[in-house]
């Protein structure tokens, strides 16, 4: 989250802490989940074939005031069925991660064996621990077996949050049991929504609390799947603090509406000095004036990038300043939207700051405003439609990263009412540059040399959009040795091969993207790789001039819709000298046709063909994935797309005497 947005709920904790009295009882009784006398389990009949499976995992969430302090209590309580080697190898160790600034204690934990022998966890062998930079509580669950299970419970006590999401899937152990409870002092009401099955009840009021519960039943397994995108279909819970009802009742807290106003005046709000500052950079770089709006912007952007370093874990005092940035050369992601923002503003172009339902991460919800999920930027610009990334620092107009856009997003849109500057957020479309700007084309012509028995390949990668802008960074970040190196990787897609000559490359600057330029990638490759006699036949490898693909097999039943970075198409001539003498018996190999149309525009497809003039056979491949999505409905096409390429890869051509 934001430093601005951090700080603006550390202010509101404290005016709820310091202005209101109310005091609730003692800690929820959640210890009702633990018996001293815990019996075995049957697996539930559903979980037969699993190799574990959670009986129960119940979360519960206190806000309690300790004096005129608002705390935080959970208390997290797991059972777990293990059936076989895999779920012993998954449960034989514990661990509950530790946040910054929070006390995890009283953690209980044991084994009921198959047998109904109980093992408790001794707290000596309870350790804590750091791994890959977090801090964990971890211990061993010591005698588990098959038919055992595993059971344990925590409690973590910290300061507030105001946000939460808890998410109930994991890709390896359905969920029997799931619950949620948040409870809180009568006055202060939270508003939750469960998302793919989640059930979230109506809130109650039980004495001197508030209690909102959650539950769902037999949630199954949620596996990664090859183009599936899976934190959207998730089941799980958001909620916030909606309404303190000790003050005024009818305003409700923390919306969008007030998140895009607070948001918009910490970004575009600068001192007179951060002004002047901005000023003296912008002069600097001498941008001409009356190129117009499109030509500023990127000119902009590139002067930013050029000169200024970002780093997002930057925590310098004033990294977000601009004195301190223009000096420095140095901020982190937030400091860069500001800066980013103020050369517009001095150059008086009109933007919106837009935050992202990133389609790869648990996404935005319209309805329940959860600022935890509030962490990347874009502006728009709706007088060219299009957008920039400002905290990337390789990206150009208008290309960002792709799961950010094609999407939906909270647009900041600025106003002004009086002398004040203010905004109005508002849910809207994000663009993402169409099919037609993304492509990964080849040309490449074929021959054997003067031995038979190895080929001279002339390639040509002709990349545009998204697909040229993975590469680019190569001119920008590696030294002229690790350059070749990267070329010589990028052309061995075509063939594999150590004998490469005449490496060029064309169109390698960031700002290259501005035009979309091509980005030209070629070399002459000498293989024998896709070569082989069998008695007087000649047999040639052509499918494998297209690149290694992927075959995609299903054998279950599929859970997630395909959706991909990005629209692109795939355009691949192939040219092979046919030798003196010789014919290709199985020509019709070649030909495949698999595509799906809409209104008669082909939404993914995979077609080849062939000529032959003269000695000269001439092949063209276009691959088409003109969506962004493809619901279940349609994946079996989508699959027999990608199947199709990768059935193209195996083609071998027959060259016999004539």
């Amino acid at each position: 989250m934001n430093p601005n947005f951090s700080r603006f709920l550390m202010t509101s904790l404290l005016f709820i802490g310091t202005k209101l009295s109310a005091q609730v009882p003692g800690l929820y009784n959640a210890e009702q989940e633990w018996s001293e006398r815990p019996a075995l389990h049957q697996m539930p009949a559903a979980y037969k074939n699993s190799s574990a499976v959670f009986l129960m995992d119940s979360r519960t969430f206190l806000y309690k005031f300790e004096g005129e302090n608002l705390l935080q209590f959970n208390y997290v309580y797991r059972l777990v069925k293990v059936e076989d080697d895999k779920g012993i190898e998954m449960f034989n160790k514990v661990y509950i991660p530790i946040s910054a600034g929070a006390e995890v204690y009283d953690i209980k934990a044991r084994v009921i064996t198959s047998t109904g022998k109980i093992l408790n966890v001794p707290g000596s062998k309870i350790k804590e621990e750091e791994e890959d930079g977090r801090m964990y509580k971890l211990f061993a669950m010591e005698g588990i077996d098959k038919g055992a299970e595993v059971e344990y419970t925590y409690r973590v006590k910290k300061s507030p949050a105001f946000f939460g999401t808890e998410v109930f899937h994991t890709k390896a152990v359905p969920y029997h049991q799931a619950k949620l409870l948040v409870i809180t002092p009568k006055h202060l009401k939270f508003a939750a929504k469960g998302f793919n099955g989640f059930n979230v009840l109506q809130d109650s009021v039980v004495g001197e609390q508030r209690l909102l519960p959650g539950f769902s039943e037999n949630i199954t397994e949620l596996d990664d799947e090859k183009y599936g995108l899976k934190d959207a279909y998730m089941q799980r819970a958001d909620f916030k603090l909606s309404y303190n009802l000790a003050g005024n009742q009818d305003v409700e807290m923390y919306t969008w509406k007030e998140l895009a106003k607070k948001a918009y005046s910490n970004i575009s709000t600068f001192t007179e000095k951060e002004k002047k500052a901005i000023a003296r950079f912008v002069a600097g770089g001498n941008i001409p004036e009356g190129i117009g709006e499109e030509k500023t912007i990127r000119l902009l952007e590139d002067l930013m990038k050029t000169n200024i370093n970002v780093d997002e874990k930057l925590v310098s005092e004033g990294a977000d300043n601009i004195e301190f940035i223009v000096k420095n050369g140095n901020t982190n992601n937030y400091g860069a939207v500001r800066f980013f923002v103020a050369m517009l503003e001095n150059k008086n172009i009109k933007y919106q700051a837009v935050f992202p339902s990133v389609r790869n991460q648990l996404p935005l919800d319209e309805e329940l405003a959860n600022w935890n999920r509030i962490d990347e930027t874009l502006i728009f610009f709706p007088g060219t439609g299009k957008l920039v990334q400002p905290a990337d620092a390789v990206m150009r107009y208008p290309f960002v990263n792709p799961y950010w856009a094609g999407t939906r997003g909270l647009f900041l849109k600025g106003t002004t009412i009086g002398d004040v500057k203010t905004a109005y957020g508002k849910f809207d479309d994000i663009p993402i540059e169409p099919l037609e700007e993304s492509a990964s084309n080849m040309e490449v012509r074929a021959r054997l040399d003067e031995s038979g028995d190895s080929l001279v390949i002339e390639s040509k990668q002709i990349l545009t959009g998204y697909n040229a802008v993975q590469y680019r960074p190569i001119w920008k970040y590696l030294t002229t040795d690790k350059q070749t190196e990267a070329l010589k990787q990028i052309i061995q897609a075509v063939a594999k091969s150590e004998n490469i000559q005449d490496i060029t490359a064309e169109n390698t600057l960031l700002t290259d993207s501005w035009e979309n330029k091509p980005l030209i990638i070629g070399g002459t490759i000498h293989t024998a790789e896709l070569l082989e006699r069998a008695g007087k036949k000649i047999l040639f490898k052509l499918g494998e001039l297209i690149g290694s693909q992927e075959q995609m097999y299903q054998e279950k039943a599929r859970q997630l819709p395909a959706e991909l970075q990005f629209a692109h198409i795939l355009k691949r001539k192939i040219s092979f000298e046919i030798p003196a003498g010789y014919a290709i018996r199985n020509l019709d190999d070649i030909i495949i046709d698999v595509q799906h149309k809409k209104d008669n525009r082909v939404t993914m497809g995979f077609a080849s063909s062939y000529k032959v003039t003269n000695n000269l056979l001439e092949v063209d491949v276009l691959e088409t994935y003109g969506d962004l999505k493809y619901p279940l409905s349609e994946f079996e096409t989508f699959k027999k797309v990608i199947n199709a390429a990768a059935d193209f890869n195996k083609i071998v051509l027959v060259l016999e005497k004539k």
